[in-house]
């Protein structure tokens, strides 16, 4: 099968510097919120339900509209999708940097969160074309991850800045020059990709993928936030309902919104798989990274987040390292081994002690964490896009998006179970007594001005952190063997 493009750009590295810009914003937009939200809350004064969906209405729209957008990008062109989703960010945002009420942000929050879903798999898609070769594509596929942790980690700091001089609503107007220049200069400089005959788009399919990961995505946070209910039931029951619905539709579609034949072909299920396991033991330890900094060790936010530079620069450096390291090594050996440090990375957090050698062992483990996915995932996104056939490298994109978004919510939930567990287990045989999760613990030895009962509650919560980094060490014993692929595995997953 052919596709159409255009010429291919005359300069690939300024292809590369404009698509990497809208990602830098997307991942400050991430994660600036959190430093806005006191002063927006004051202003605009929401209700509780109002100010939980201003802050994660974004990220429910990431993962629920991400594959739905990559495949439209591969059916009207990814440059196009890029120029108009640049423009809808941009107006968004203006609007959301003048809003007036929770709605406001709410909506607008929304539609920013399409706009970078369509953003993000599209411009991935087109690095994979704009450098055929697979080891330059590796290497801008990592300084485009590059941009987009920088993002990440200057996040805090840039909107402390815009908010102390200029107000909340500046977070969001940053936003608005970056993706005008996208706009501008995406026609004169990055080449167009689509698939020449890709049918009519299944808008009954979009709604039932948007739905199916929405509700499940929803559950999943909520059974975080409020333990399990009837309401996470039926969110569960209905989301996988949808899902199997819109599978089936996608068989028995001549034009399938989402060509799902793109799982079963060879390597790309693995390569989702450690992805998605990934995903998983990361963001599920993270949670327990954040308590221990400001909790057990009593830091105030700030010094937590000084803690936490090295495993930020750590990554960054990691994400140029690994595609240096491709020139000269096997991309499986490589990414081998960065599933290995990971694991011992895990290992450490199993081992994090109470005491003040706990800060040095923990910036450790999450030096070897966030190091080892910082290399792999260039070539883990490299691997899923090159199987890809080019009109639907925009497809696989999204589906690597998307297991990484999943894998998060699931690891908050599984590794969040398993470190209660314990913990409960833990403080009922020292105190007596556990219930409730150990910010109750935390707050009620607080509370009561109780050291004793203060100190049993942190030992309890740090058990809690050593049974989930236990299991995050298992779950990347598992990942290490899908990485080297013994055979059986192979003919498994893919």
């Amino acid at each position: 099968m052919t596709f159409m493009s255009s010429p291919r750009t005359r300069s690939p590295r300024v292809a590369l510097a404009l698509l990497a810009l809208p990602s830098l914003l997307i991942a400050i937009d991430i994660s600036v919120l959190a430093v806005a939200l006191p002063r927006m809350a004051a202003d605009l004064n929401p209700t509780p339900t109002e100010l939980l969906w201003m802050n994660d209405i974004y990220g429910f729209m990431v993962a629920g509209t991400m594959i739905t957008m990559g495949t439209v990008g591969d059916r009207i062109g990814r440059r196009r999708l890029i120029i108009v989703c640049a423009a809808v960010f941009a107006l968004a945002s203006a609007v959301a940097a003048v809003a007036v009420a929770p709605w406001m942000i709410i909506a607008t929050r929304a539609v920013m969160g399409v706009a970078g879903a369509a953003i993000m798999p599209a411009s991935m898609a087109l690095l994979g074309r704009i450098y055929p070769d697979p080891k330059s594509s590796v290497s801008a596929m990592g300084a485009y991850m590059t941009c987009f942790l920088t993002g990440m980690a200057v996040a805090p700091l840039v909107g402390g800045v815009l908010i102390e001089h200029w107000g909340w609503g500046s977070v969001f107007l940053m936003g608005v020059p970056v993706m005008l220049l996208t706009v501008v200069a995406a026609p004169r400089v990055l080449p167009e990709f689509r698939a020449p005959d890709p049918g009519r788009l299944d808008l009954r399919s979009a709604a039932l993928c948007l739905a199916s990961i929405l509700l499940v995505v929803y559950a999943l946070k909520a059974l975080v936030n409020s333990g399990l209910s009837w309401s996470v039931v039926v969110a569960v029951a209905v989301g996988v309902a949808l899902g199997v619905a819109f599978v089936r539709r996608q068989h028995r579609l001549e034009h399938p919104l989402v060509d799902l034949g793109l799982l079963r072909r060879p390597g790309v299920a693995r390569t989702m798989w450690v992805l998605l396991l990934t995903a998983l033991v990361m963001g599920g330890t993270s949670l327990f990274v954040a308590f221990y900094l400001q909790s057990v060790r009593g830091l105030t936010p700030l010094a937590a987040a000084l803690w936490l530079l090295p495993q930020m620069a750590s990554m960054i450096v990691a994400s140029n390292l690994g595609p240096w390291l491709g020139r000269r090594l096997p991309p499986a050996r490589i990414t081998a081994v960065c599933m290995a440090l990971m694991a011992a990375g895990f290992a450490l957090f199993a081992l994090v002690p109470v005491g003040p050698a706990g800060l040095v062992v923990l910036v450790g483990g999450t030096v070897l964490t966030t190091g080892g996915i910082g290399a792999a995932f260039p070539f883990l996104m490299n691997d899923v896009i090159g199987h890809a056939p080019p009109e639907r490298a925009g497809t696989a994109a999204s589906f690597a998006q998307t297991a990484n978004e999943l894998g998060i919510a699931l690891g908050l939930v599984v590794l969040g179970t398993i470190g209660t567990v314990a913990y409960r287990h833990q403080l009922a045989s020292t105190a007596g007594h556990a219930d409730g999760s150990w910010v109750d613990g935390l707050k009620q030895a607080t509370d009561q001005h109780d050291p004793a009962l203060l100190d049993k509650v942190r030992d309890a919560f740090t058990t809690g952190f050593h049974a989930a980094g236990a299991t995050s060490f298992a779950v990347m014993l598992v990942v290490l063997l899908l990485t080297v692929r013994p055979p059986a595995l192979r003919r498994t997953l893919g």
